[in-house]
């Protein structure tokens, strides 16, 4: 890879950064990092090391597409099994709704 940023054309410099999925840290790992931007680039065998780390930790590929559903007069939304377990999710759990923008609905746990 080149001494360059593709993004901002900044000086690249190998790093160790601690590498964060859905806010949880799963461990440093050697990569590329902008001095002007800050962008991360890791080269392919260190990205199967990140994989191996989120299958170990058991966030790998926790998201999912769902649908809205209707229970009575109210609209639902389906948090598959998986993410409930990551987020501790239970029957009667208290959230708060709120929109972000038109686009993005967020749920946070209460």
């Amino acid at each position: 890879m080149e001494n360059k940023c593709a993004l901002c054309e900044g000086e690249l410099k190998k790093k160790s950064v601690d590498y964060k999925v859905y806010g949880k840290s799963i461990g440093k790992f050697k990569a590329l990092v902008c001095s002007s931007c800050g962008e991360q680039w890791f080269d392919e065998s260190v990205s199967r090391k990140i994989e191996d780390a989120e299958k170990k930790a058991g966030i790998f590929g926790l998201s999912r597409e769902s649908k809205i559903g209707y229970s009575g007069n109210s609209l639902i939304i389906r948090i598959p099994k998986e993410l409930a377990k990551f987020m501790k999710l239970r029957k009667e759990t208290e959230i708060i709704i709120y929109p972000e923008d038109e686009n993005k609905l967020c749920v946070a746990i209460k």
